[in-house]
């Protein structure tokens, strides 16, 4: 099985300076409980829900939280389509990450490898369903 088999596609794209507000917003129009964060030219990391509320927390206490950059997770690896699931696997682990962000060969991110699609590697990807896969 590979990776393009059990990968949620459509993830959103941000960059480091939206808003909480409009990346909630994209998270709801993709379907995907996370977003990529991208400067424009390297993918940052990316952001859950919970981060995003944890953020709007730390700036409703006052902290400088300008965007979702300042709450980007680092905690991923990049892999692609034609890698096998076993293989992402095994990285994710000795990696000590969490998600791997699906890119092309442009360094695009075209989706999302999580703990749900991994123990749904004989399923469609969560994020599939919006498409009708």
């Amino acid at each position: 099985m590979w990776v393009r088999d059990v990968m949620a596609r459509g993830v959103a794209v941000v960059r480091p300076e939206t808003s909480f507000r409009e990346a909630v917003a994209r998270m709801r129009q993709s379907r995907c409980p996370l977003v990529v964060v991208w400067d424009g030219q390297d993918i940052q990391g990316l952001v859950t829900m919970r981060a995003l509320v944890l953020g709007a927390e730390a700036w409703a206490q006052g902290y400088p939280i300008h965007g979702v950059g300042d709450v980007v997770s680092h905690d991923f690896i990049l892999t692609h389509e034609g890698e096998a699931v076993t293989e992402l696997a095994r990285r994710l682990v000795h990696a000590g990450a969490r998600r791997a962000i699906v890119v092309d060969g442009d360094l695009r991110a075209v989706g999302v490898v999580s703990p749900l699609e991994l123990a749904r590697s004989d399923a469609p990807a969560v994020c599939d369903r919006q498409h009708g896969a």
